[in-house]
Order: structure tokens, then C-alpha cells, then sequence
């Protein structure tokens, strides 16, 4: 009797972990033939001295937004040691596609400081850090300044399948993607700070920020990127930021 309980018991087991896990289903988001994480080699048609080699270990990520719609994508890649970020509606498929819009560069937050590319013109026509609260005494003064790489545009996309033989001799699917970078010309203003802010509420505050309605593209100011590589395959033979342990026999 207890043999028959015994296996009766393990046939149990057998059906309730068929039953579980032969109902799972893998998730494709709706722009699963673009998402990705591509190794990369980048180049600059403007600055040569920028280029990186796959070798260097850059990655590209390629990703649905909030929305996923088959539509629209999110690019997220390093160039020039900066961060880029940009939502784009595309055109076409992976196999060939390209951005619709420009997109705003939403790696980089709202703060006047020179980490968010935000830069004041001195008066030799040079870049200088952004003005200071030290320097906002009253309302009304204003600065001419510019913001770096605070726009993009999505110029040419293509994701081969198997079209790419990585750094460690494995098949894996080719991508390139092409970018232009703007930056904006801009106008920072003082204006009075919440009085329930202040230090003293006898004394009034002012501060800096962008002027609304100032922002213009940048002529001049532009840079083309391209991005080449490879589908992150996962071998450590495959990503330069993996050391390959070695075996000694």
C-alpha cells in the first residue's frame, strides 16, 4: 500500500509541474525585430579623434518606449563620452529604417549645469560654465548660452540577420544606425524665486533659467555618428568588457 501511495504520489508531482510550466509563454514587445544590445565600433564624420573600435566596448540599446507600438523606439547609446537618449516614430522595418522626428536628448535633465551640456558664450565669444545663482541679483538679466547635443535625429538604421561575424568568430545579427547630433542656442534670464523660499523674507531671491520660447538650432553645430557592429551574443568571447578567463593545462 504504501509502494502504490509512493507512486501515485510522484505521478502527481510529474502532472502538476507539466501543468505549470507547460503553460508558459515568452513576451515579444512590439518592436521585438529592433530591440536589442549591440556591440558597436563609432565613428564621427566631424572629429576623427572620437572614433572607437568595437574593441573599446561601447554598446548601443535599442528598445520599445512606454507606448510599445511597432512604431516607435527608443535609442540609447554613449558618443563623444555623453550620454544620448532619444524616443523616435520610424519609417520602414528593421531591415531598413529611419526616424521621423527630431527627438530630445532625454539623458540629459533640465539643471544649468555643464554635466547637462549647458554652456554660457563669454565675452571673448568662448564657452563658459553656466551662470550661477551668485550671479542672478535681480530680475530680468539675461545671457546668451547654448546646450550641447540637446537634440537628435535618427538618419539611417539597418539590422542584418547573421550579417555580422563578431570579435570571437560567431554569427550574429549586423547593425548599423546613423545619428545626427544639434545643439541649441538659447537664452538664460534671472527671475524671482518663491518668496516662501527665501533665506530672509525681507530679502528677495532670484535665479537663472532658460527663457521660454528661445531655443533655436545651433547652425554649425552639428555631428554625424554612425554606429556598426553586432547583436550582443552573450560569449565572453564576444564582449570586449569580458576577461576571458585563462585556462592553463
Amino acid at each position: 500500500m504504501r509502494k502504490l501511495l509512493f507512486i501515485l504520489s510522484i505521478s502527481s508531482l510529474m502532472v502538476f509541474f507539466s501543468s505549470c510550466f507547460g503553460e508558459i509563454d515568452n513576451w515579444y514587445t512590439e518592436t521585438a525585430g529592433y530591440d536589442g544590445r549591440y556591440s558597436v565600433a563609432i565613428s564621427c564624420e566631424e572629429y576623427d579623434d572620437d572614433d572607437m573600435d568595437i574593441e573599446d566596448g561601447e554598446h548601443l540599446m535599442i528598445y520599445n518606449s512606454s507606448a510599445n507600438v511597432s512604431d516607435e523606439i527608443v535609442i540609447d547609446v554613449h558618443l563623444a563620452d555623453e550620454p544620448i537618449k532619444g524616443k523616435f516614430k520610424v519609417s520602414g522595418d528593421p531591415s531598413n529604417f529611419k526616424g521621423q522626428n527630431t527627438a530630445v536628448n532625454v539623458a540629459f535633465g533640465a539643471a544649468l549645469t555643464t554635466a547637462n551640456m549647458f554652456y554660457a558664450f563669454s565675452a571673448t565669444g568662448g564657452l563658459a560654465a553656466p551662470p550661477t545663482a551668485a550671479t542672478a541679483t535681480s530680475a530680468g538679466l539675461t545671457r546668451d548660452g547654448i546646450q550641447i547635443y540637446a537634440r537628435l535625429t535618427l538618419d539611417q538604421g539597418n539590422i542584418t540577420p547573421n550579417g555580422k561575424t563578431t570579435i570571437g568568430g560567431n554569427k550574429s545579427d549586423g547593425v548599423l544606425v546613423k545619428v545626427t547630433l544639434l545643439s541649441d542656442y538659447l537664452l538664460y534670464e534671472t527671475y524671482q524665486t518663491n518668496p516662501l523660499d527665501w533665506a530672509d523674507p525681507n530679502k528677495p531671491e532670484f535665479a537663472w533659467r532658460v527663457k521660454e520660447g528661445s531655443r533655436e538650432n545651433a547652425e554649425g553645430w552639428e555631428e554625424h555618428w554612425k554606429m556598426d557592429g553586432y547583436r550582443y551574443t552573450g560569449y565572453p568571447e564576444d564582449d570586449p568588457n569580458t576577461v576571458i578567463p585563462i585556462v592553463v593545462k
